[in-house]
């Protein structure tokens, strides 16, 4: 038999630990646009790069957590964490470019809001739908099918996952998101979006030369050094 008590204290422990990934391991696609020589760099990185680092650090925190996929857009190409806590089952969306803090419950509907944007679940059909509120507007964010894939098959889809001619939401621009202080920030294409509870705010027409400069000075990361010699850029 379960215990309520225990299950809330293992979800917090296992959101505290989400939470610290939002915050110290990007979500990016530099590796797309600049090739391997900022890995050293910069941790993090897509969906599947989140995923695997966050699955290894619950297993060292002794979590019960494994590999997972979702849908966007009818697609399974979305890699997150299955978590098994008490007898029940959540999801973690560590590789989410959005801030998607909380667990998703496999059988109970949640919502919750952070920096200015919300997020719910619809759970049918033994899918879980999760919904993005974000300036007044809400859209379909991802399905999560409750049985899933095998960890095997995950990780050779993970693998081949940009050779098998997938196209992916960040393919052809680039991607650059972190929690920051009391604040989210995401990088997309030329535009820079500041997020916290109270306001929205953009900073457009940051160019390639000028992203270098974009990292180091809002994200903390200083990539000058590597990119002083690049003039090309993202495209």
């Amino acid at each position: 038999m379960s215990n309520p008590a225990r299950t809330a204290e293992s979800v917090h422990a296992v959101e505290a630990l989400m939470l610290k990934h939002f915050q110290t391991e990007p979500f990016h696609n530099l590796n797309l646009i600049y090739g391997p020589r900022l890995k050293p760099v910069v941790p993090g990185g897509t969906c599947s790069d989140k995923t695997l680092s966050f699955v290894d650090a619950s297993h060292r925190a002794g979590f019960d957590v494994s590999l997972h996929t979702a849908f966007i857009g009818g697609r399974e190409i979305h890699r997150l964490a299955r978590v098994h806590i008490g007898g029940r089952l959540f999801f973690a969306d560590v590789g989410n470019g959005w801030p998607s803090l909380k667990l998703y419950p496999a059988d109970r509907e949640i919502s919750f809001r952070c920096f200015g944007m919300g997020f719910r679940t619809e759970i049918a059909d033994g899918r879980v739908s999760v919904f993005h509120l974000k300036r007044g507007r809400e859209s379909l964010q991802l399905e999560i099918d409750v049985c899933g894939k095998s960890e095997s098959e995950i990780r050779a889809d993970i693998e081949g996952r940009f050779s098998s001619g997938v196209v992916y939401p960040f393919s052809s621009s680039l991607r650059f998101s972190l929690v920051v202080g009391s604040q989210f920030l995401f990088l997309r294409g030329d535009r820079l979006e500041i997020y916290d509870d109270g306001c929205f705010e953009c900073i457009e027409g940051i160019d390639a030369a000028g992203v270098p400069e974009v990292l180091h000075v809002h994200f903390g990361y200083d990539v000058r050094w590597v990119l002083r010699d690049d003039e090309e850029g993202p495209a």
